[in-house]
């Protein structure tokens, strides 16, 4: 299959990396609701955003594409964000099988207003260290099929979320519903030795 074509996922899903959550305001924006390469118009993805530590929000953002494939600039859009349908069953084990993680001021579920960006934007609010559901549906509930499109990798902590890679240079998966999940890990760091302090 040439490169940039579209693949289903199998049932047993496929990992397409981390989400933007560790730098406030910082976006993740690579989840689409149609084929970007084929269409024109009106087009809408997912946005996920950092909005302080331990929380995202997402958001359905729109562009207009007057070539496929080239669309922008995105807005977001807070009357589309009935669209979004997010299950938290709460906070995910981390590390003892089927007991919860304790985490302190766990954020409850629901919609919030927040500030992304120097915009007021309401969405649905996801925790981290919670194994959430993202859906998208209409409001007689049919699915909206969801489409994932590689960007190219993040190389700051700006706001704005990388460009989509070229269709020849990147990946396309065709899915329902996308599961967040936390994955923890130690991380190391080298430097020299501190310089001996004077009396």
């Amino acid at each position: 299959m040439p490169p940039g074509d579209p693949q289903v996922v199998p049932r047993g899903g496929r990992f397409i990396g981390s989400s933007a959550g560790a730098f406030l305001d910082q976006l993740a924006a690579d989840i689409y609701l149609q084929n970007i390469w084929t269409s024109q118009g009106r087009v809408r993805r997912v946005g996920v955003a950092c909005v302080g530590w331990g929380l995202s929000v997402g958001m359905i953002q729109e562009a207009d594409s007057h070539q496929a494939g080239r669309p922008g600039p995105w807005q977001t859009n807070n009357h589309l964000r009935h669209l979004l349908r997010v299950d938290d069953p709460g906070q995910q084990a981390v590390g003892v099988p089927d007991q919860p993680a304790v985490l302190p001021n766990a954020t409850p579920p629901g919609e919030g207003f927040f500030v992304v960006n120097n915009n007021i934007v309401r969405g649905p609010k996801l925790p981290w260290h919670h194994r959430l559901t993202l859906r998208v549906q209409l409001r007689n509930g049919t699915p909206i099929q969801l489409h994932y499109h590689k960007h190219a990798p993040r190389k700051d902590h700006k706001p704005d979320p990388p460009k989509i890679l070229p269709k020849a240079l990147g990946k396309h998966y065709i899915f329902d519903e996308v599961i967040f999940s936390t994955q923890i890990q130690n991380c190391r760091r080298a430097k020299p030795e501190d310089p001996p302090q004077g009396n």
